[in-house]
């Protein structure tokens, strides 16, 4: 599941927030290839053959393992047809030292679990059940229809249904939410952010209706079918999907490690079809011998060759030079060799596989928990093995229109000036912090574009036509999206799983934080008055004031405190805690109560008029405060 930096690896793909199941997240991703220190000329290809992949999976694989700091990972390379290599390193488990073991453990896939899914579909596709561009509704119980018209099932494979991301992962104590399929599309409604088939926006929910879909046109349990369908003919003889806490009394699951050694406290998967399977090392060998040989392993056919067609081939693209979105896949690399798969997260758990046709290979990696060393996931461990398989076995130009050929100067860069959020974004909840973290910010700059934010690989892009840039070092490209001559998105090269959308002023998180400080800034003066008060009535008015001025201070505290700490903003986040929107839903009452107190002392004449101005600003700084938090979902019963 791409990724975006980690705080909710489930959210999908920020600050670090949400990615999981990313597209995962994600999800975010970079691709293998794209990331490493540019060249002029790439490497010469190693030649992939059943030592060079013992040699890669047995000595660079742990050397990456120690460089990283993470506990333990597994691998396995396919290639020719065949399963050349696999291994293990490091621990399953800190605490006992338990050596992590490919051949004994099952490996928790997260948002990999979508490439499973999409094979069930395109099954039921193949008998003629599903038709991908039919109206999903057309497929679903009453109860459970989307309350608009017009999503097919091709755009919830390709995560362009236009879905806000929605949160579906509670604590395995709270069994209250822990919905079957069926009670999960008859409770849950997504708000539609976008038409569908505008933009990319990665989508746990989409995939999980997609999955329910397969159940309901079969008439068999999702999980079954995919047993009967995809596993059982694909001899997938230890995968499954099932939660991860009901798969430890089956198989021998490595423990999930934070950043810190840590244990993760497991979670429940709501989407199943999204991300709630398990599989082994030999399961994904199998899985991805199949796509590679178009549905055969062995010369016996496992799966319809359409099938594999359709998961390796491009099913949305943004711009020909950029990375396109699969039918459960995605492009990690698009160009002439381009390399397919998809990522998983869960907390304290990343996994990968990455097809590269034109060399007929493919590996999988798992890594058991957080790196100690990166702080972007875009160079974790499991992404790091991924590039450099890419980058040892198939490497490749480094995108066109480099630095040193030349900008295109006639293009007008003020039109792509402004800020730009991620289209992966929450309509409900804290959740909605994302947009802060995971935008991109252009301005113009000495001919060409500076691009900041989270998921910029360079600040310096320059122009190469048709709204397309290339940046600096080459590592990333993006591409402007127009509509009515004008730029209304942006999409980014190494994540292909959402793109980034164009704000207004009103709408523009930048001018969200100024408010915000501004109003902060007021109310700390709140706290200076140290002169003893006058009366009984400047006494409350001061009171009050610095009770309004306290409780702002007191959210954004706990804010601050979950940025800091991301397994304690997830914990939050998932299990709906009033730490995050408890203070500023108190600061409503005390605000209209400072507010009262300021008119009396504007009908009365009490208070100087100094005191009656600063009560005034105080109480329209807190609602600024107010007014922002509730934006981003941290107001109880207004998020």
């Amino acid at each position: 599941m791409p990724r975006t930096p980690r705080v909710l690896p489930m959210l999908a793909a920020p600050l670090m927030i949400i990615a999981t199941l990313a597209p995962g997240a994600a999800s975010a991703t970079t691709a293998p290839g794209e990331a490493s220190a540019p060249a002029d000329t790439p490497s010469a290809a190693a030649p992939l053959t059943p030592e060079t992949a013992r040699e890669f999976a047995d000595t660079r694989v742990a050397e990456l393992l120690e460089e990283h700091g993470a506990p333990g990972v597994a691998v396995t390379v396919v290639a020719g047809g065949e399963q050349i290599a696999s291994a293990s390193h490091g621990y399953a488990d800190l605490a006992d030292e338990t050596p992590m073991d490919h051949t004994v453990h099952t490996l928790p896939t997260g948002s990999v679990s979508k490439s499973f899914t999409a094979a069930a579909v395109l099954t039921l596709v193949e008998q003629g059940g599903i038709d991908l561009d039919e109206d999903v509704n057309t497929y679903l119980p009453e109860e459970a229809r989307l309350p608009v018209d017009g999503v097919t099932t091709h755009q919830l494979l390709t995560h362009t249904a236009g879905f806000e991301e929605v949160v579906d992962f509670p604590s395995v104590e709270d069994t209250d939410l822990h919905f079957t399929l069926e009670e999960l599309f008859r409770t849950r409604k997504p708000e539609q952010l976008h038409e569908p088939g505008r933009f990319t926006a990665y989508s746990n929910h989409g995939s999980a209706l997609a999955g329910y879909i397969v159940q309901e046109v079969s008439g068999v349990p999702f999980e079954e079918y995919v047993a009967q369908n995809v596993f059982t003919p694909l001899g997938m003889e230890g995968s499954e999907f099932l939660q991860v806490y009901d798969a430890r009394e089956s198989y021998e699951i490595p423990t999930f490690h934070l950043s810190d050694g840590g244990e993760a406290e497991p979670m429940h998967i709501t989407p199943v079809p999204a991300g709630a399977s398990v599989a082994s090392t030999d399961d994904m060998a199998r899985f991805m011998l199949a796509l590679l040989g178009e549905g055969e392993i062995d010369g016996e056919r496992v799966l319809p060759a359409r099938v594999a067609e359709q998961m390796l081939a491009s099913q949305h693209e943004v711009h020909p030079e950029t990375a396109d979105m699969g039918y459960g896949t995605y492009q990690w690399r698009g160009g002439d060799s381009p390399v397919i798969g998809h990522g998983g997260d869960l907390v304290g758990m990343h996994t990968a596989y990455v097809l590269i046709p034109g060399i007929d290979a493919g590996m999988f990696v798992a890594v058991n928990g957080d790196d100690t060393i990166a702080g972007n996931p875009l160079q974790d461990l499991r992404m790091t093995v991924a590039r450099e398989f890419a980058d040892t076995f198939d490497p490749q130009e480094p995108p066109t229109g480099r630095a040193d050929t030349g900008a295109d100067t006639g293009a007008d860069m003020g039109a792509y000036t402004g800020t730009y959020v991620t289209s992966r974004r929450a309509a409900n909840g804290p959740a909605q912090i994302v947009p802060l973290f995971d935008n991109m910010v252009v301005r113009e700059v000495d001919g060409a574009l500076s691009v900041s934010g989270m998921m910029a690989l360079d600040d310096r892009w320059l122009p190469v036509g048709g709204g397309r840039f290339v940046a600096g070092n080459r590592e990333d490209q993006l591409v402007f999206m127009e509509e009515d001559g004008e730029a209304v998105a942006l999409a980014v090269n190494s994540n292909p799983t959402h793109v980034y959308e164009r704000t207004t002023l009103l709408t523009n998180p930048v001018t969200h934080g100024v408010v915000a400080a501004a109003g902060l800034l007021v109310l700390f003066t709140a706290f200076l008055h140290f002169r003893r008060p006058r009366d009984r009535f400047t006494l409350v008015a001061r009171v009050l004031a610095a009770l309004t001025a306290l409780s702002c201070f007191a959210g954004l505290g706990l804010i601050v405190y979950g940025l800091l700490n991301s397994h304690t903003l997830e914990q939050w986040i998932f299990g709906e805690s009033l730490a995050l929107t408890l203070p500023l839903a108190l600061a409503i009452p005390l605000a209209l109560a400072t507010a009262a107190v300021a008119v009396t002392a504007w009908v009365r004449g009490w208070l100087r008029p100094v005191g009656r101005i600063h009560l005034t600003l105080v109480v329209l700084a807190a609602a600024a405060v107010i007014l922002t938090g509730a934006q981003y979902g941290f107001v109880w019963m207004v998020s």
